[in-house]
């Protein structure tokens, strides 16, 4: 399943699978149990510009659906309130940093938004991802074992989870940073954090369904 120049590759140094990994958990929710959304979403951020068109049609709409999600979020006034909480604290980083928060509110709130249990739900997304790795970019490919393997579109439900993820980016972030330090700051404002992410996430699933049906 897992080939040794995956695996190599990894070991290079050339691509560390934690340096893209932020706020997954709610690109998959977003997708709306379609597989091709899900796999759209998942590789989004290793496709650049108009090398999504290599893709289906239906991975496509994934890929740019990811990019709307992405785009209506960094522009919100609800989360930039948030950034703004956080930003004396992470400064430059704080983008990455709140994509991670957000990912934990939604974790955390999993029961308000979703039926299925989250455990299920991650458990599904990976079943569906390995069902088509073969056909992965190949950063999508090396990072999935590593994502699966640690389960941590489950373990953001913990402030651990989350400390333990942004360390691992502030290790290998390319400058000076905070996000080591990250769940200090999230502890300290949690409560405000939360009640900004409970109003904003309905406007952007409101958003995404919105854009699913065009």
């Amino acid at each position: 399943m897992f080939d040794l120049n995956l695996t190599l590759f990894y070991i290079s140094g050339k691509f560390n699978p934690l340096k893209v990994f932020m706020n997954y958990l709610a690109h998959f929710y977003l997708s709306n149990n379609d597989k091709n959304l899900i796999i759209g979403n998942y590789i989004a951020d290793d496709i650049k510009g108009k090398a999504y068109l290599d893709y289906p049609i239906e991975i496509q709409k994934g890929i740019l659906l990811h990019r709307k999600i992405d785009d209506f979020t960094d522009n919100h006034h609800i989360v930039l309130n948030s950034k703004n909480i956080i930003r004396h604290h992470q400064n430059k980083y704080t983008p990455v940093v709140m994509d991670v928060f957000y990912d934990y509110f939604l974790a955390k709130n999993w029961a308000s938004y979703s039926e299925q249990e989250l455990l299920i739900f991650t458990t599904k997304i990976y079943k569906t991802l390995f069902k088509t790795i073969k056909n992965l970019p190949l950063k999508s490919k090396v990072r999935l074992p590593f994502m699966a393997k640690s389960n941590w579109l489950y373990n953001y439900r913990k402030i651990e989870g989350i400390e333990k993820a942004l360390t691992g980016l502030s290790n290998r972030a390319n400058y000076n940073n905070n996000m080591n330090k990250a769940h200090i700051i999230l502890k300290k404002e949690e409560e405000n954090l939360n009640t900004d992410f409970n109003l904003f996430f309905p406007e952007l699933i409101h958003f995404v369904n919105s854009e699913i049906k065009l």
